[in-house]
């Protein structure tokens, strides 16, 4: 592996372990990595990698690979969509039960879908009722545990 290739695999592996919000702090943790390159090179490989400053939802900005951008915006649908249209849950056995504002099961159950949850292996949506189905009781706590916490996370802001 020529040098080029082992700094990007570096500079990948620095962003999937850790936050970087500017170039100034990934220069210093590469020079320390005994990397020694110039801003410009490393804007040259995060044009290459496809790396791109994305803002957290606490407001500050890192650089993230495109796999993990689109994990963090599905995560974010999915938060956004509990927290404005399900009004309550509630679990039975190894199902899930989340009751939503009229009309939006549909769309509450899509971005849960599209975020694959592990511990969900099916879902179903109706008007304003969404069945999730888990692999285990166990599971079922643990998503409603989730959803519980994202909603309580709406209360806490209002």
């Amino acid at each position: 592996m020529n040098a080029k290739n082992q700094r990007q695999e570096k500079i990948r592996s620095l962003i999937e372990s850790g936050h970087f919000h500017t170039h100034r702090e990934f220069l210093e943790i590469l020079h320390m990595e005994g990397i020694d390159i110039k801003q410009g090179t490393l804007s040259k490989d995060f044009k290459e990698l496809h790396v791109i400053k994305t803002r957290m939802s606490d407001g500050q900005y890192k650089y993230v690979l495109p796999g993990f951008y689109l994990r963090e915006v599905q995560d974010e649908l999915v938060e956004r969509e509990i927290r404005d249209f399900v009004v309550s849950a509630d679990d039975a056995m190894h199902q899930v039960i989340l009751k939503t504002s009229a009309g939006h099961a549909s769309g509450v159950c899509e971005a849960i879908d599209q975020g694959e949850w592990p511990e969900i292996v099916g879902s179903v949506a109706g008007e304003n009722t969404i069945l999730l189905i888990t692999k285990s009781t166990n599971q079922a706590r643990k998503t409603l545990r989730r959803v519980k916490r994202i909603m309580q996370e709406k209360r806490d802001s209002t």
